[in-house]
C-alpha cells in the first residue's frame, strides 16, 4: 500500500513505540512526530537530545507541569548521580500531572535490559491512559526492551536493524514481514496493534507540524 493511500494518525496520550539501528532516522522521526506537543517530558539517558530545543527540568518546569500549562522538558542525570531515582522523580511528578506525553530516547537506559519496569513506570503505563497521559519509547535493541512495555504498545515503527533477535522481537508484534531488509535509506515499517501485516514506507512525510498524515494533540 502506497504512503499516499494511508493516514498515519497518532494520538499524543496513546502507546507508541520506534526502534532502529544508531542512524537509521528513529530519532529523527521522533523528533518531528513530537515537535507539535505542548506538553511534553522527554528523557534522555544518553544525554544526546540538547539539540532538541527543550528547557532543563528544574524546579519551573516542574512547576508548569504541574499547574497544567505549556512546557517542553528534558530530564538527563548528572554523572555521579542515581539515575534511578531521576526517572522514578519523573514518573510519579508525570502521573501526578497527567494531560503530558512521556517519551524515552532509550527506554534500555532507564530499564535495565532483562529487568522489570519499576512500579511507577508500569503504573504510568497501564493507568496513565485515564488521565490523557501518553508513552513514547524509542530503543535501538527492541530485544533488550521489556516484554510488557511492547505488549501495551498501539503503534509500532521499525526502521532498519541489524541483529536477527532485534527483527525477531519485532516481527512478534508486526508480522514476519519486517525480516525483510529495509530498502531504502530511511524506510520504515509502520503496524498498528490490531493489524495482521506491517506496511512499509519509503520515507515518512512530515510537516511544519509534525507528521503529516496525523498527530492529534
Amino acid at each position: 500500500m502506497a504512503t499516499s493511500e494511508t493516514t498515519i494518525t497518532l494520538r499524543s496520550h496513546e502507546r507508541v513505540f520506534l526502534c532502529g539501528r544508531t542512524g537509521s532516522g528513529k530519532t529523527f522521526a521522533a523528533y518531528h512526530i513530537l515537535k507539535p506537543l505542548p506538553r511534553l517530558i522527554v528523557l534522555d539517558p544518553k544525554g544526546t537530545l540538547g539539540t532538541w530545543g527543550l528547557r532543563p527540568w528544574d524546579r519551573e518546569a516542574r512547576r508548569l507541569l504541574k499547574r497544567g500549562e505549556p512546557v517542553r522538558a528534558r530530564v538527563t542525570v548528572e554523572f555521579g548521580t542515581d539515575p534511578s531515582e531521576i526517572w522514578q522523580q519523573a514518573y510519579q511528578e508525570i502521573y501526578a500531572a497527567g494531560n503530558a506525553t512521556m517519551y524515552i530516547d532509550e527506554v534500555y537506559g532507564v530499564v535495565d535490559p532483562g529487568s522489570k519496569a519499576s512500579p511507577e513506570l508500569t503504573g504510568l503505563i497501564t493507568r496513565g491512559r485515564e488521565l490523557r497521559i501518553g508513552v513514547f519509547g524509542c530503543s535501538q535493541r527492541p530485544s533488550w526492551v521489556p516484554l510488557f512495555l511492547m505488549t501495551e504498545a498501539q503503534h509500532f515503527f521499525m526502521f532498519s536493524l541489524h541483529l536477527m533477535e532485534d527483527k525477531r522481537r519485532m516481527a512478534e508484534f508486526m508480522g514476519p514481514e519486517v525480516m525483510e531488509p529495509i530498502r531504502d535509506e530511511h524506510g520504515v515499517y509502520y503496524s498498528y496493534a490490531t493489524w495482521e501485516r506491517p506496511l512499509y514506507i519509503e520515507r515518512l512525510p512530515f510537516s511544519g507540524n509534525g507528521l503529516a498524515k496525523g498527530l492529534d494533540k
